[in-house]
């Protein structure tokens, strides 16, 4: 059999098993991943700021609006850092967080910028967890919060065509 046909074969099966895979991902499961559209509500941090958010699988980590940012040393050796972040409705919280490290992210017009990253409760879709997030200006952006692959990964699966998709919510309640 040619190397053609095998490889014709295999998209035809998978092309028939993947729409029952992804149907039964929408009842979500703790073993299941979670269908979410690609633009979803998210809920950053203990008191659930809600924010909006794009699901993005081209991004490693998760990166998130902070304004007023600044770090600073703690005890003389821990990096920390200072920064606000504003919710959908325009409330305004707080943080002071561990730096758990520095990134360099390359910017789309030239030279590099470096990050502070920290780690935050996040939740998407009924889809809780820490995430690690470097804090950005995100102002000229559509959206405050992208959510990358560290966090997508195993728990969410990105419909590109959708938005909003989710049925789960997100509660601070019973925490």
């Amino acid at each position: 059999m040619k190397l053609s046909h095998i490889f014709t074969s295999l998209a035809l099966i998978f092309a028939a098993t993947m729409p029952a895979a992804i149907a039964q991902s929408h009842n979500p499961r703790e073993d299941q991943a979670t269908v979410l559209g690609y633009i979803e509500d998210a809920f950053i941090g203990k008191l659930y700021l809600e924010m909006k958010a794009k699901l993005d699988t081209g991004a490693d980590t998760s990166s998130l609006y902070a304004r007023d940012v600044e770090v600073y040393k703690k005890s003389g050796k821990d990096s920390w850092v200072r920064f606000r972040v504003v919710g959908k409705d325009g409330r305004s919280i707080r943080y002071d967080q561990n730096v758990v490290s520095f990134v360099a992210i390359k910017l789309k017009t030239g030279g590099t910028q470096r990050r502070p990253v920290i780690y935050l409760p996040l939740c998407v879709g009924g889809v809780k967890g820490l995430a690690e997030f470097t804090l950005a200006d995100r102002e000229h952006f559509d959206y405050q919060v992208l959510i990358g692959r560290e966090f997508l990964a195993s728990r969410i699966i990105v419909d590109s065509a959708a938005t909003f998709a989710s049925h789960e919510t997100c509660s601070a309640e019973g925490e």
